[in-house]
């Protein structure tokens, strides 16, 4: 799916009367140029993330769900997201305004008020999101149309291939869904045969895409090896025999670049990260949250808090022309990614 299908895809499920504050606000950030420090006033972020649950029935070792789990936070209960919880959060301006809502996980069907949820929101004019894994999606597909969900991208794995192949074609009878798979080097190298009939699987299923992340070194077993680099012979290889095999069919991310880039980056002013409880994570590209002062949704001023020392330092450092780019944006493939 070409970015511009995309854009057309979630035009299609707009509100038009209440998508306008949030349609204003993407014009301001577009055209209002970027300052280390900020204000909700000129515009706010266009992207909340919102991890509604931090557990998962599957443990895949790259995800931070695992991480969270090993590392004792096991009150989940706590940590759950309900339709009261998530309306709190979008009470607060950073919020309020965004074109677009990633419900994540864990695992976002675990949760039980989440058709609820999708309602609330797309009532409000945004345009909703979930990563899944799938495992649960054909009994609550209907729910979720219903509730006015904008996109559903599947997330495939070794351990839920049996369950897709058994419910995926009769999901998307119902709703349409997008797919998409992290790549290894170890798999792009030993298993692209492999990785080639699975993509020919959620094509022929009726899914609308496949998009190929590439590897980051997190979640319970990082291991820096395994990332790609876009000059790789084995991606290169791959990614050719891919697009002509299922043309159009595959979305490729920038992989990592190897020497100089380009720090284009735009996540620390678009988008906006938070758990049930109010810790802000930094980005979307790292597993840590905000720490210190003023530092939590529900207890700081949304500008004190946007302007958190350590958002302002990173985008200080994106913005400066001969800086190399922060020390945490160093070997992140989105570094050159200039967002929407």
């Amino acid at each position: 799916m070409s970015r511009v299908s995309y854009y057309l895809e979630m035009i299609r499920r707009t509100r038009p009367q209440r998508m306008a504050p949030k349609a204003w606000n993407y014009a301001k950030y577009r055209l209002l140029p970027k300052y280390p420090e900020t204000s909700v006033e000129r515009y706010a972020p266009q992207i909340a993330t919102v991890l509604l649950t931090k557990r998962c029935n599957l443990s895949c070792s790259y995800c931070a769900a695992g991480k969270i789990m090993e590392e004792g936070r096991k009150n989940w209960r706590g940590d759950e997201g309900d339709l009261e919880s998530v309306k709190r959060i979008f009470e607060n301006p950073l919020f309020a305004n965004c074109v677009f809502v990633d419900l994540l996980g864990g695992e976002p069907l675990l949760v039980k008020d989440l058709e609820a949820i999708v309602g609330f929101l797309s009532e409000r004019g945004h345009l909703t999101n979930i990563s899944t894994n799938g495992i649960y999606l054909e009994r609550r597909i209907e729910g979720l149309a219903s509730a006015g969900i904008s996109r559903i991208n599947v997330s495939l794995y070794d351990e839920n291939e049996a369950v897709l192949r058994r419910d995926l074609a009769k999901i998307n009878q119902v709703f349409r869904v997008h797919t998409s798979q992290v790549l290894l080097k170890s798999a792009v190298e030993g298993q692209a045969d492999r990785l080639l009939e699975m993509a020919r699987f959620v094509r022929d299923a009726g899914c609308a895409s496949l998009r190929f992340w590439i590897y980051r070194a997190m979640g319970t077993d990082p291991n820096p090896a395994e990332v790609l680099v876009d000059d790789d012979p084995a991606y290169v290889r791959f990614r050719r025999r891919v697009d002509e095999a299922l043309p159009g069919f595959c979305e490729w991310p920038a992989a990592v670049k190897p020497g100089p880039i380009k720090k284009r980056c735009p996540q620390l002013w678009q988008r906006i990260s938070v758990d049930i409880s109010g810790a802000v994570y930094v980005c979307c590209g790292l597993e840590e949250t905000l720490t210190g002062p003023d530092s939590r949704l529900f207890d700081t001023a949304p500008d004190v808090l946007w302007n958190h020392p350590k958002l302002v330092e990173m985008r200080r450092g994106l913005l400066a022309p001969n800086a190399e780019p922060p020390e945490e944006c160093r070997g992140c493939n989105m570094l050159d990614d200039p967002g929407w």
